[in-house]
């Protein structure tokens, strides 16, 4: 608990996560729901058109904090190793494995909340911008799947990550590699798919692969099988339990002092 403790004061009293990144998303929200606002004055929208505003809005939402997940997660260790403040936290009677776990508890339970505090925000910019709220059932479904895919993500990017911190000490390069696996891994699987394994893409076998979980994702959102969406985040937490296990085996064997 105590590692837990320490890893989220880091995030508390950083500006960068206080006031730098809440400020840039704030910021993209406003001139979201001011240009919706004059379309919306231009026009006669529905109910469901001020629902579809809000899904809008809170999609962008998601997008930015997966991207943040995926900065944050891949520095969460990398650039204490690089820098050797690591070696402090080793000299503490902490088993290896805890410090590890205590990093993931750390931002996935900061993901989740920075995602509700932009749900809410959007919400506040809608009501000032557009004078009107969306339909209530909306507000929580969609709400309640992107925290879940929020989740998701966080937990398997910060797995990932780990992973790749445990084997290396540069920052950049986990990062780097975090990066090119949120946005190439599922276009690298359908290459593959096609020209060596030539499996069906509508079935299990193609759909679970490691490379493909995030897409699977995104389709399990727009899918109206609740089992969809449930199966590909078991996937998720799965090779997260993987990649944690992964990096806990090559961490409590390396030798933290030979990093710079």
């Amino acid at each position: 608990m105590k590692l837990l403790i320490n890893e989220w004061r880091k995030y508390l009293f950083s500006v960068r996560s206080v006031i730098v990144i809440p400020l840039i998303l704030l910021i993209i929200l406003i001139i979201y729901f001011s240009t919706m606002h004059f379309l919306v004055a231009a026009t006669k929208p529905s109910a469901e058109d001020y629902s579809k505003v809000f899904l809008f809005g809170i999609t962008i939402c998601y997008n930015f904090v997966n991207f943040i997940t995926i900065i944050y997660a891949s520095n969460i260790l990398s650039s204490e190793i690089s820098r050797g403040t690591i070696k402090f936290i080793l000299t503490r009677p902490y088993q290896r494995y805890k410090i590890l776990l205590a990093k993931i508890g750390a931002i996935t339970l900061l993901m989740p909340i920075f995602m509700i505090i932009a749900v809410i925000i959007s919400l506040l910019l809608q009501l000032l911008t557009i004078h009107h709220m969306p339909e209530l059932g909306a507000t929580i479904k969609y709400t309640g799947i992107y925290i879940l895919y929020i989740l998701a993500v966080t937990v398997f990017f910060t797995a990932f990550a780990l992973m790749l911190s445990s084997m290396t000490s540069s920052p950049a390069f986990v990062t780097g590699c975090s990066i090119v696996y949120y946005f190439c891994a599922s276009k690298l699987w359908a290459t593959i798919n096609f020209l060596y394994f030539h499996l069906p893409t509508d079935g299990w076998l193609y759909k679970l692969c490691p490379l493909n979980v995030i897409d699977l994702m995104n389709d399990a959102i727009e899918n109206s099988a609740q089992n969809e969406f449930y199966i590909a985040l078991l996937a998720n937490i799965t090779y997260a339990c993987i990649f944690v296990l992964i990096a806990v085996l090559i961490f409590r064997r390396r030798d933290i002092s030979l990093a710079n």
